[in-house]
This record gives C-alpha cells, sequence and structure tokens, in this order.
C-alpha cells in the first residue's frame, strides 16, 4: 500500500520526507536519492538501489503518457549515475 503525505517546500526548495517513508524506504542520514521529474510527478530512488529495470518499470506507464521513450530514460539515468560516480557518491557496479 502506498504512502502519501502532503509536505512544505521551504524557500531554499528544501523538504523533509516523513518519517513513516524514511522507514519504508530506510532512507538514513547521509543516503542519496535518485531524482526523477516526468510531467506532473516527482519520483525519488535511493542511489545505493537504483537500477535501469527498477526505473524503467516504475515508469513506464508514465512515460507513455508523456511521450518519453525507455531510450530517453536511460540515457538520462545514465548519465546521472556517471556523474555520481564521477563525483565520488557511489562505486561502479558489475551489474547494470
Amino acid at each position: 500500500m502506498a504512502i502519501s503525505e502532503v509536505v512544505k517546500i521551504t524557500s531554499k526548495g528544501q523538504m523533509t520526507l516523513p518519517v513513516e517513508i524514511r522507514k519504508k524506504l530506510d532512507l538514513k542520514k547521509n543516503d542519496y536519492v535518485y531524482v526523477a521529474g516526468i510531467g506532473g510527478i516527482v519520483v525519488l530512488k535511493k542511489v545505493a538501489e537504483l537500477s535501469l529495470e527498477d526505473i524503467s518499470k516504475i515508469l513506464q506507464s508514465l512515460a507513455k503518457e508523456n511521450s518519453v521513450t525507455k531510450g530517453m530514460l536511460r540515457r538520462d539515468i545514465e548519465k546521472a549515475r556517471d556523474d555520481l560516480m564521477r563525483r565520488g557518491y557511489v562505486k561502479a557496479s558489475r551489474t547494470s
């Protein structure tokens, strides 16, 4: 079952994820999340668990509604992953 709550965005663009959501997703202090905006939806995914297959499944129906192809998503995700690896936030993995 999905958990949903309303949160406020500060003047700096920050928000606090509700504790129930942080617990359910096992998000801890200093964890990183990947943020994607598709249409009017914002999707967060823990970077340590980010896989192209997961992202593809989650966003497939939203992408169809917004004429976004898997190739477009794959390029954006790979670009974000490469950038995070370059910055040292995540290590390269052997499986994708």
